[in-house]
């Protein structure tokens, strides 16, 4: 009898024991689905890729990933560029990433191969000082920059109303600009036109900015060595991060 007593007592503890068990899987479960709802809330994915042209003919392709939450965005950048002519053939692949926080430029990290040669530079901000590495070699930055030259998000109207430290991340280099305002224009993008605003950065070579209603790329131009760069927006795919 205290055999059969001892079982009973280890059978109703098992089946306590699998409820209890059922009972955490149940709310470890809630607590995922929570928490993914909450990231899909919070994270917004954007996707706008771009035709690369050089003196218009198209040439590759930009995509630029942006993820946004309340205080940051990122973006990632990926540029695949082959011109081939009868006796002459040019690649250049870039991919990277770029971190704005609270309105200001963060982070920057980008590797490319351009005609066979390799680069790499970063940007990183820490306790609001920056720090450029161009090609491994560390470079003193003077003033906190504010935009560089992947061009991709229009600073804030606050910043953009002095001057402007623009970082080249092709060269490692910065200096000092300004941002002009040309004025509202439609952006043909597929088939449809964004309403955008047209900048002028002051160069000693043109360079015409483009930027939406988020302040972000559209259309960029430029002459770069005797040719005309060219990237033009194709489309836009707005996602949720939920998986």
């Amino acid at each position: 009898m205290r055999t059969r007593h001892y079982f009973l007592f280890v059978v109703v503890c098992a089946i306590q024991f699998i409820g209890f068990s059922h009972v955490r899987a149940e709310e470890r479960q809630v607590v995922r689905t929570s928490a993914i709802k909450s990231k899909s809330i919070a994270e917004s994915v954007e996707v706008r890729d771009f035709e690369v042209r050089v003196d218009n003919r198209p040439v590759g392709t930009q995509r630029l990933t942006i993820r946004s939450t309340k205080d940051q965005e990122q973006v990632e950048f990926e540029t695949d560029v082959k011109v081939d002519v009868i006796v002459y053939s040019y690649v250049y692949k870039s991919r990277g990433t770029e971190v704005w926080r609270l309105g200001r430029l963060a982070d920057h990290d980008m590797h490319c191969e351009d005609g066979g040669k390799k680069r790499s530079f970063t940007l990183k901000t820490e306790e609001g000082a920056q720090q450029v590495t161009f090609n491994g070699k560390a470079i003193p930055v003077v003033m906190r920059n504010v935009m560089t030259t992947s061009y991709w998000k229009l600073p804030s109207a606050d910043l953009r109303a002095k001057a402007l430290r623009i970082v080249d991340v092709d060269k490692g280099t910065s200096r000092d600009t300004s941002l002009t305002l040309v004025g509202a224009e439609s952006v043909p993008s597929g088939n449809r036109s964004i309403t955008s605003q047209h900048f002028k950065v002051e160069s000693s070579t043109p360079i015409d900015l483009w930027f939406d209603d988020q302040d972000r790329l559209v259309r960029q131009k430029s002459l770069e060595e005797g040719h005309w760069m060219e990237l033009r927006l194709k489309q836009i795919h707005s996602e949720s991060n939920e998986k």
